[in-house]
């Protein structure tokens, strides 16, 4: 079955659209991004058109690829003190930069994308897709055999982090894993986020498998994802790239930008 996220993403941009109205409050996301990325890119796009659907301002701070971490630091210092109510910092960053310390100078309270250090109470956007997958399709990770493959801060550190504080036995998998279809074929769950388009194959996956694909790429000009989209064949659940868990991230994200401002 596929798991269709841009349903799921509007449903949730109907109930955002509401509580904004009824909250009666202006709601402004700061969006920075330095120098010019094609993925980054669409998704900024998106976040655009979702924020305007939703009745969000947005304001993109374009930064030049050149900019130093501590002029960045300087920088988001300042926009988390002008009248933002969240702010996020595009990833990925040019190589030059220190990302971590990039993202710690955003302020817990405006972190809607949960990627500094600092601590709030809200999941980052992909551990909340991964948590309302679970929810809808009344998936219990608790027994599972799971496996997460890449150990990135946007996908595989937060998501197997939760995944073990949920009780759920988990292996995180990556470049330099030994024979990884021994992992692979055993999994109940598999959740990607490499960024490597057709990375994993239909004969690297047990029939019935829960395939999530959190990882956007470009490959001929067009969004890919981890999967070969002929393991759709073989797994009970899987996330189809576009349409499956960008749409959702994108809705999490202004989930998490209402729930820091509920007060």
């Amino acid at each position: 079955m596929l798991i269709d996220g841009k349903k799921i993403a509007e449903e949730i941009k109907e109930e955002l659209k509401s509580q904004i109205k009824k909250s009666g409050k202006k709601l402004k996301l700061a969006i920075v991004q330095v120098g010019e990325n094609d993925v980054s890119k669409k998704f900024i796009e998106r976040k655009i058109k979702f924020a305007e659907e939703i009745g969000v301002a947005t304001k993109l701070y374009n930064l030049p690829v050149e900019i130093l971490t501590e002029e960045l630091r300087e920088k988001i210092s300042e926009i988390c003190c002008e009248k933002n109510n969240g702010v996020i910092l595009q990833l990925p960053l040019p190589e030059h930069i220190d990302t971590q310390r990039a993202l710690d100078s955003i302020l817990a309270s405006k972190d809607v994308d949960v990627l500094s250090s600092n601590k709030n109470k809200i999941l980052p956007p992909l551990v909340g897709v991964i948590k309302t997958i679970f929810e809808k399709y009344g998936i219990d990770p608790v027994g599972k055999n799971i496996i997460v493959i890449g150990r990135g801060i946007l996908v595989g550190k937060p998501i197997a982090n939760w995944l073990i504080s949920e009780g759920a036995t988990v292996s995180v998998l990556n470049s330099k894993t030994p024979n990884p279809n021994d992992y692979t074929l055993m999994a109940d769950i598999i959740i990607s986020g490499a960024g490597k388009p057709g990375l994993i194959k239909p004969d690297m996956v047990k029939g019935g498998v829960i395939a999530i694909d959190a990882a956007t790429s470009i490959k001929e000009g067009k969004l890919a994802g981890d999967f070969d989209p002929a393991v759709a064949d073989k797994a009970s659940l899987f996330t189809p790239v576009p349409g499956g868990v960008g749409p959702l991230t994108v809705a999490m994200l202004f989930k998490n930008l209402v729930e820091l401002n509920k007060y």
